[in-house]
């Protein structure tokens, strides 16, 4: 199967991006990582889970799949420069883009939405891990608009009324 064919295909899926938090285990020193995806969907509300995939050559691909906790922020329109930030390996959060608060340190801030997880499962599908969080805490900011990624860019939807 032609693969570059079939991500051009998939690319007609219009989808929200979200940057993936989670805590850096090889650092003492409270390194949170991000890591820029629009493989999230929502898969049941009881229980509240959510699912995302990891591609297996991700840079940070240890990090995330042995997390017991990350954090799905959804970004909003105004957040591109970040999302391109986090799409690049080596990505830490600094104290100006989030870590709002002790309790939710996985957030970022000016976000649509916040989703604090608990790992639920994780399964090897094709190339890729399918990560599923049980959402434990969650906040939305219905002001902001929205991030969106379509054949290959970003675009925006306001906020609705």
């Amino acid at each position: 199967m032609d693969t570059k064919a079939l991500r051009q295909a998939l690319g007609g899926f219009a989808t929200g991006v979200c940057v993936i938090t989670a805590p850096d285990m090889d650092h003492v020193d409270g390194h949170i990582v991000g890591m820029t995806a629009n493989s999230f969907s929502s898969v049941s509300l009881a229980p509240a889970l959510v699912q995302w995939c990891l591609d297996l050559k991700a840079h940070r691909y240890a990090v995330y799949a042995q997390a017991p906790k990350f954090g799905i922020n959804i970004l909003s329109g105004s957040q591109e420069a970040l999302s391109r930030r986090f799409a690049r390996e080596n990505a830490h959060i600094i104290p100006e883009e989030g870590l709002i608060s002790p309790l939710h340190p996985l957030r970022l801030n000016n976000v649509a939405a916040f989703l604090a997880c608990d790992l639920y499962e994780a399964r090897m599908l094709g190339d890729h891990l399918v990560i599923v969080g049980e959402i434990t805490h969650f906040e939305a900011d219905p002001a902001q608009g929205g991030l969106t990624f379509f054949r290959g860019k970003y675009g925006q939807i306001g906020a609705l009324s």
